[in-house]
């Protein structure tokens, strides 16, 4: 009976996933982010690296970074959803990358809209290929006349994702732990298939929710948080569903993009200031629970 229900409780997830991101495509992926989040394009620049996991998987690569590059800059990897694609989440990821962060954003091939093959059980594979990704991204910091060379800060990394990238950001924290990683986002994510297994050294991970969530339950992020024995955050958005949070433009946008990124500069860069901005960065559009210590 056991084996039935995670059974059934698999398909279920499956099919909210698929249908729940796959009927937004006709959203405008580059959709300009709201005043209060805005990022000026000249701030920020980007690219895209033809990376790969091995000769079967493909991983086309979004790189961010401030266009101004000066010092060591962490590493952030992003994970997309399921049916989505990196470019969706631009206007977060363009916001993480002005505060002074390489963003680095891999295409998966078999979870991303237009994928030839769409599957959802190839999550299982995806950790190895973000810490693909992630190893390419640091050998940057040592290829002379790449603008990110002698600037990348290798004891300073942090994984996150969205949706489905945030299960597979979990992964890289419990089964497929990446030692190198140092603080963790998880946006609409939960402990799908990994488990709460966490291992290896404390990193301080923030859960991100909507209480509107219909793809992903908000008891998805708090299966995976509770658990979590390490410093941590959940910030709940009353009333923020499974993509407007995330993708914007709107006020709940706002509020994820300012916590995220002072919470950032936190966990990497050691920004007290930062810290203390957090509890106030979601307004009246979310709140937030700090067990950071």
């Amino acid at each position: 009976m056991a084996r039935l229900f995670r059974l059934f409780l698999r398909l279920f997830l499956a099919a909210a996933l698929l249908a729940g991101c796959a009927a937004e495509d006709t959203r405008s992926p580059t959709a300009a982010v709201s005043p209060g989040a805005a990022v000026s394009p000249q701030a920020v620049a980007e690219r895209t690296l033809q990376l790969a996991n091995g000769g079967d998987r493909p991983l086309p690569t979004l790189v961010l970074h401030p266009v101004t590059v000066s010092g060591r800059l962490p590493v952030v990897v992003f994970s997309h959803g399921y049916t989505r694609r990196p470019e969706d989440y631009r206007p977060l990821l363009q916001a993480w990358a002005a505060a002074g962060f390489v963003v680095v954003a891999p295409t998966y091939p078999h979870s991303a809209r237009g994928s030839q093959q769409l599957d959802d059980d190839d999550i299982v594979h995806q950790p190895a290929d973000a810490a693909a990704v992630l190893t390419a991204v640091l050998a940057l910091d040592a290829t002379a006349g790449d603008p990110l060379a002698g600037h990348v800060d290798r004891a300073a990394i942090a994984a996150t994702g969205h949706s489905l990238g945030g299960m597979t950001t979990v992964g890289m924290f419990t089964r497929h732990r990446d030692d190198r990683l140092t603080a963790g986002i998880v946006l609409a994510g939960g402990q799908w298939p990994f488990g709460v297994g966490y291992s290896g050294a404390p990193a301080p991970i923030l859960f991100v929710h909507g209480r509107q969530d219909t793809v992903v339950k908000f008891a998805g992020s708090t299966e995976a948080y509770e658990p979590l024995p390490w410093p941590k955050a959940l910030l709940d958005v009353p009333n923020g569903d499974h993509l407007d949070p995330y993708l914007g433009p709107g006020r709940d946008f706002d509020a994820v993009a300012a916590v995220t990124t002072d919470f950032l500069r936190w966990a990497l860069r050691g920004d007290a200031e930062a810290r203390a901005r957090m509890a106030g960065d979601g307004g009246t559009r979310a709140t937030l629970e700090d067990r950071l210590g």
